[in-house]
């Protein structure tokens, strides 16, 4: 997890910024460091300050949210700034759904703008220029959403009417999505991986139901391939523990090509087989804090047949072997 806090300008008065949560920092340095927190969390964009005088405060946290990055920000009114230069032809720019949980704020790309107030979100496309303009203090939450995630629940040629359209916070599902983002930035701490991973995936079907809602189309055929993606998922999930599970084998059970299988995982930026190690190495993550099994004994729990093998794997996901782990995990998880 990330926590940070700028206090710019001047510091005579009161912040309502709390001052035991990262960095507290005043001085004309200040705007600069802002300028490039927001750019090392984000992507690269400017800062544009309504006064160059006075005082400035503002608090940023995030951290990992399954696949997604969740991340709250709370400031003193200011502008960014995307500009076409900003933006490389290699980067694989990710959507960014802002959710304003203090303070109106204006939102602007592809000629369009809307004005989100208190519980009201958006979807912004980091790959165009853009302008966020908050007049006054604000709060925001921010969820990082790969452009593989997205792709995977909403088409290419439906994501325009996807970008920067306004859904409302006050009532139906934009109002349960900009609650549940709510909850999960207050309390995503106390979750562990594979439920980290699980609400996520739920935040982002709720995403696209909400979006659907607001009017964005989703075809028959999306919605098929979603239901299939879910349906694989279950089936894996539920034979973690089975080291003879093959991606063939689980097409065939699924009733499934291994072609299509491969298709849908590909569609949120992976495969079956990444996607199984990767949620045999969560499920033997929370059970090292959680349980007192051995390390042995874990190795065939989570489905892998050698323990030299999985602990090469775990120690290359998480940096740390699973015995280290054990003894450090609560303090890094």
């Amino acid at each position: 997890m990330v926590s940070k806090i700028a206090t710019l300008g001047e510091s005579n008065g009161v912040s309502d910024c709390p001052s035991d949560a990262g960095e507290l920092l005043s001085g004309s340095g200040g705007r600069a460091w802002w300028t490039d927190t927001l750019s090392e969390m984000y992507c690269e964009m400017d800062p544009q300050w309504y006064t160059e005088r006075g005082r400035f405060h503002a608090r940023l946290t995030g951290r990992d949210f399954g696949n997604l990055y969740l991340s709250t920000v709370r400031a003193d009114g200011h502008a960014v700034v995307r500009t076409p230069a900003m933006i490389s032809d290699v980067d694989h720019e990710d959507f960014f759904l802002c959710a304003v949980t203090g303070g109106p704020g204006t939102v602007t790309q592809h000629g369009r703008s809307v004005v989100l107030d208190k519980g009201d979100f958006t979807v912004v496309d980091s790959g165009q220029p853009y302008r966020f303009d908050f007049p006054c203090r604000f709060a925001q939450t921010v969820v990082r959403i790969p452009r593989p995630v997205m792709h995977s629940r909403v088409r290419e040629s439906d994501l325009d009417a996807a970008i920067l359209r306004r859904v409302a916070g006050t009532s139906g599902a934009g109002a349960v999505v900009s609650r549940f983002l709510e909850q999960i930035a207050a309390h995503g701490t106390e979750l562990d991986s594979p439920e980290s991973t699980a609400l996520a995936e739920s935040a982002m079907d709720m995403i696209v139901v909400a979006l659907t809602a607001a009017g964005v189309p989703q075809s028959t055929t999306t919605r098929a391939h979603i239901a299939d993606y879910r349906r694989a998922q279950t089936y894996l999930r539920a034979r973690l523990g089975d080291s003879s599970l093959t991606v063939a084998g689980a097409a065939s059970e699924l009733g499934m090509s291994t072609r299509y299988l491969q298709k849908l995982f590909a569609a949120d930026g992976t495969t079956p087989r990444e996607w199984l190690v990767r949620a045999r190495l969560e499920r033997a993550r929370s059970l090292l804090v959680t349980s007192d099994i051995t390390v042995a004994a874990l190795t065939g729990e989570v489905g892998f047949k050698e323990s030299s093998h999985f602990s090469r794997s775990f120690t290359d996901e998480y940096g740390l072997s699973p015995g280290r782990y054990r003894r450090l995990g609560p303090l890094t998880a």
